[in-house]
Formats: C-alpha cells, sequence, structure tokens
C-alpha cells in the first residue's frame, strides 16, 4: 500500500539533510580524558562519558531510525506503521520524519519498556 503525506523528494531531503546532521556530530572525542586525581572530578567526568555515551546512543538509534525510513520510503512502504500496519498520522510524520511507527503503537513500546510519559521523544532527536 502505498500512502503519500508529503512529495517522496522533500521528505528524502528531510532524512538525507538529518543524515548529514548526525554525521557532523563526533561526541566520541570527549570520551577520550585524561584522568582526574581528585575524588569530585572523577565523578564529573564519570558523569560527563555516561552523558555522552548517551547521546551517543541516542544519535545511533536515530541514524538507524532514518536509514529505515529512507528504505521505506523507496520502497513505497514510508508513512506505514511497522507494528500494526496503520497509516502513521501525517502531522507525526511531519515533525518526526524517520518514525517508522504510529503513535498508539510507539505509545504501546514505551509502556512496555517502562516509559510512561504521554508523549515520546524514542524517534527524536
Amino acid at each position: 500500500m502505498r500512502v503519500i503525506h508529503q512529495n517522496d523528494e522533500v521528505v528524502r531531503q528531510q532524512l538525507l539533510s538529518k543524515l548529514e546532521d548526525l554525521g557532523r556530530r563526533n561526541n566520541r572525542e570527549e570520551l577520550v580524558r585524561d584522568r582526574a586525581s581528585d575524588p569530585w572530578d572523577q565523578m564529573q567526568d564519570r558523569y560527563e562519558m555516561d552523558l555522552t555515551i548517551s547521546v551517543i546512543n541516542k544519535d545511533w538509534e536515530t541514524r538507524k531510525s532514518v536509514e529505515r525510513a529512507l528504505q521505506l520510503l523507496a520502497e513505497g512502504e514510508y508513512g506505514i506503521c511497522e507494528d500494526c500496519g496503520a497509516e502513521i498520522n501525517p502531522k507525526r510524520l511531519e515533525a518526526i520524519p524517520w518514525t517508522t511507527i504510529c503513535l498508539d503503537c510507539q505509545q504501546d513500546r514505551d509502556l512496555s519498556t517502562g516509559f510512561q510519559s504521554k508523549a515520546s521523544y524514542r524517534h527524536a532527536a
């Protein structure tokens, strides 16, 4: 089933732009640090490293989502929820062009993983 919410080329350019943006980020340099001798500085360094790792992981997840959305666009399946097969709300796609699941399925995923919020930012970057 082919669903067109926006011009395919506009969506493709948005997705490619997001991939380019993710490619410009280089948070890995922040992982290399001199070892602090002060316990307080060590604790601060550990916190900053954990935060950097979290950002790297989020960027990786977003990259995978963007790549999957580009694949679905090429296959003519963009805008169809991969979980339930329903059409993804065009406003959701406009806000998060790389999402591959509808809001209901996203909320179900969030509840099953213990993230209980009315709004999900799992696929947002």
